[in-house]
């Protein structure tokens, strides 16, 4: 895959393309790429994920303190490069380009990218305001000389898979149900920093992970059963998002994984943490025993939670968060 930040890049190539934010790349945007996929190969075209950056909330100021990511753009990037996608066309977002009339923006498409084949959302909007629809794609694309392909929003318990959604449902705790509009388990990447160490007090000793990007959306405070990548080894382990309220007196949120049969230094090491069932809210203990006594519990439930995990299969999540060698 060659990401693309410039036309010329693409070298003339006649393209079929897909086009959005894919904050996620959950199921319903891995069914556009497929699709996509399917007509490059048909119509011998190379294949494109068109994706902006950076947020149009975050460019246009639509309350950017309150936008979170799902994923990244380096993750973003890593997990579409697995589906063997020729091009990533990242287009940089900015005012001008916000205001972009719909036929000026395919214009741009067509004349840059060489589109024949465009593969849209029957939701999906573009163009200043966005103004530019599905319908008006089939009139561009009869004037202009490319083909137009609507797919029906993929649905979960007749609800549609969007990443609003899944916001929604891992900040309510539901973290299964996020993963299955994902399509894999929801993981968070970040670096493991140097703590109080009170957890090896008590025989649960913790990782501290500062996410890799401040915007990166946290799930619901609680415990989780979780599946880690930390120096390439895949192991099991329990998680915790909150404030210690048994242990500490301020106000900051920490974020804390304990990783079973495990015992090297690691701090300062990246981290991978797949996230796999929550297992019950944070609580205040009425001592340090009580929260040992709690830990014990927590941890039969993540075993149990984790026992059908299959390693290899997370390794290859996993693995799309290597950088790819070309």
């Amino acid at each position: 895959m060659i990401i693309v930040q410039k036309p010329e890049q693409t070298s003339g190539q006649e393209t079929a393309i897909t086009m959005g934010f894919f904050d996620g790349v959950h199921s319903g945007h891995k069914e556009l790429i497929q699709r996509v996929l399917k007509s490059a190969e048909i119509n011998n075209l190379k294949s494109a994920v068109l994706t902006f950056w950076p947020h149009p909330r975050l460019v246009l100021k639509k309350d950017p303190e309150k936008l979170r990511f799902l994923t990244t753009l380096n993750e973003k990037w890593k997990i579409i490069s697995r589906l063997n996608i020729d091009y990533l066309i990242i287009q940089e977002f900015t005012p001008s380009f916000y205001n972009l009339e719909p036929e000026d923006f395919i214009r741009y498409l067509v004349k840059n990218y060489h589109m024949k084949y465009i593969v849209v959302g029957s939701d999906h909007r573009f163009g200043k305001e966005g103004k530019g629809d599905a319908t008006l794609l089939r009139k561009l694309g009869n004037e202009m000389d490319f083909t137009v392909e609507v797919v029906e929003q993929l649905s979960v318990d007749s609800q549609h898979i969007s990443s609003t959604k899944i916001r929604e449902a891992l900040l309510n705790g539901n973290i299964e149900k996020a993963n299955i509009m994902l399509g894999y388990p929801y993981f968070l990447t970040g670096t493991v920093e140097s703590g109080k160490q009170l957890g090896r007090k008590i025989g649960f000793p913790t990782a501290n992970i500062r996410p890799n990007d401040p915007l990166k959306l946290i799930p619901k405070e609680g415990v989780y059963a979780v599946v880690i990548n930390i120096g390439n080894e895949i192991k099991f382990g329990m998680l915790n998002i909150g404030f210690r309220p048994t242990v500490d007196t301020f106000q900051k949120q920490t974020i804390e994984v304990n990783i079973f049969d495990f015992d090297k230094d690691v701090y300062q090491e990246n981290i991978e943490v797949a996230f796999i069932k929550r297992l019950r809210n944070e609580k205040r203990f009425p001592s340090i025993e009580h929260l040992k006594d709690s830990l014990v519990k927590d941890k039969e439930d993540a075993l149990n939670a984790l026992k059908d995990q299959k390693k290899e299969s997370l390794q290859n999540l996993f693995l799309t968060l290597r950088p790819v060698k070309e």
